[in-house]
């Protein structure tokens, strides 16, 4: 452990590094992108996944970006379920997941935006942001589940707890869940940490 004088004038007072360690990280605040389903909204997202043509993949790709500008980074999963509720779909469909991730090609070929895969057990998920926002932002938890964080957003602030508690899971786990304000981790937080631990601290 190292240490080093607390101020000049005072040559005994010895002040640990470790407890002069900054107060525990806090989180950016999270704002969600909400949109209620209507008529029109309903006809034109139908209309987009059903016809093939340019112009409805371009209106895919400019429905995602506004949902990405809003709640980036944030996982392709989560972006293609906000946007299919705004389609009044209750569950997404293969089809309409199908034209989303030809619409997500068409908007990284284009440079509007970044993407890259995620680690997960829920298939092939992609981090997707804006070229004009950083990679990672660790954010409060809001309105989602742990399942639609961003590995590397759980990493950072795992990486960053670990410092002060340890790499304990027993330790390391409950104080993930009291910095976002929860009194436990709920029961399918538990796989989706233990994912990240293993990728960003193994």
């Amino acid at each position: 452990m190292k240490y080093r004088y607390s101020a000049p004038g005072n040559p005994l007072l010895f002040i640990s590094l470790y407890h002069c360690r900054m107060a525990r990280m806090e989180l950016a605040p999270y704002t969600p992108w909400s949109s209620k389903p209507t008529d029109e909204s309903r006809r034109a997202i139908t209309r987009q996944i059903m016809d093939g043509a340019p112009e409805m993949t371009e209106g895919i790709v400019e429905g995602l970006l506004q949902i990405v500008a809003m709640e980036g980074p944030i996982l392709s999963s989560r972006a293609f379920n906000l946007y299919a509720k705004k389609g009044g779909m209750a569950k997404l469909s293969g089809i309409a997941k199908k034209r989303f991730s030809q619409a997500l090609k068409k908007a990284k070929m284009d440079g509007k935006i970044n993407m890259e895969r995620d680690p997960s057990a829920d298939g092939v998920v992609a981090l997707l942001w804006l070229p004009s926002m950083k990679r990672v932002n660790p954010r409060e938890l809001g309105n989602r589940g742990f399942e639609d964080v961003p590995a590397s957003e759980l990493g950072e602030v795992m990486f960053e707890l670990a410092a002060e508690v340890g790499e304990d899971k027993a330790k390391l786990y409950p104080a993930m869940a009291e910095l976002y304000g929860l009194n436990q981790l709920p029961k399918k937080a538990t796989a989706r940490l233990d994912l990240v631990f293993k990728e960003y601290m193994g």
